[in-house]
């Protein structure tokens, strides 16, 4: 059984360019048809559809297979934090789906991460695609006031997701995930071709939610230094989904 196919909508080079650097997570579907439509609905806007624990818990791998029968990538959203063990295992299994990215927790630790690493390499010889594995450090809902009296993690925001970062690095990860408002405390300081991938993008007209705390609009989360933005509401919760991704597209555009 084939995929939905995708419309066929001209964009110009940069607006690809921009698509490529489009997240959209499929949260709030409660059936299978909903993510195909979905996903046929946005994919000529989006680079890649992100799958998060809702999605995974309610349909299972089923929901990769979807996606890729349709012709696009995914990102695992499922944050593993475990032993190292586990971890290893989850990354393996993964792998072995064909998904494009995955992430860990940061606060996992260095051996966590690595052991991340060490099960996609388990798993290459027979997986197609070689996932790019990326780190939380400190979740966009989280503010300054949380951080330290809630969490009881002394200093600043920017201080914890810059160390986390390095963590990151050393266990030889390919980038992390961090706030677009987080950026300017990292330039510099960690190696070229690290990923920065960033949730919490409003769009030009529409809301990140009520829930994220730092945020920034598409064309300046790209210009902070985002490498792929994570665009969830902005765009699922405008009248005019097309539109709305159109409209991230072009902001982009617009410091590119």
């Amino acid at each position: 059984m084939t995929g939905p196919i995708p419309r066929v909508i001209a964009l110009s080079g940069k607006e690809l360019a921009a698509r490529a650097m489009v997240c959209l997570p499929l949260d709030g579907l409660d059936t299978m048809e909903a993510v195909r439509e979905r996903v046929e609905e946005l994919s000529p806007f989006v680079g890649l559809f992100k799958i998060g624990k809702e999605s995974f818990t309610r349909f299972g791998p089923t929901v990769v297979g979807a996606v890729h029968a349709s012709g696009g990538g995914v990102f695992l959203d499922l944050k593993y934090h475990d032993i190292p063990n586990t971890v290893r295992g989850a990354a393996r299994a993964a792998t072995e789906l064909g998904v494009a990215m995955f992430n860990v927790h940061a606060s996992g630790g260095t051996a966590m991460m690595a052991a991340a690493r060490q099960g996609v390499d388990e798993a290459l010889s027979d997986a197609e695609v070689r996932p790019k594995i990326i780190a939380v450090t400190v979740l966009t809902s989280i503010d300054q006031e949380i951080l330290n009296d809630e969490l009881r993690v002394p200093g600043s925001v920017e201080d914890q997701v810059l160390h986390l970062a390095k963590r990151t690095e050393a266990a030889g990860l390919d980038g992390i995930v961090c706030s677009a408002a987080d950026l300017h405390a990292l330039r510099g300081e960690l190696g070229e071709g690290f990923l920065f991938v960033t949730p919490g993008i409003k769009g030009t007209t529409t809301p990140a939610g009520e829930d994220q705390k730092r945020v920034l609009s598409p064309g300046r989360a790209v210009a902070a230094g985002s490498s792929l933005l994570v665009v969830g509401r902005a765009i699922t919760g405008a009248p005019d989904r097309a539109q709305a991704a159109r409209e991230v597209l072009q902001d982009i555009v617009n410091v590119i």
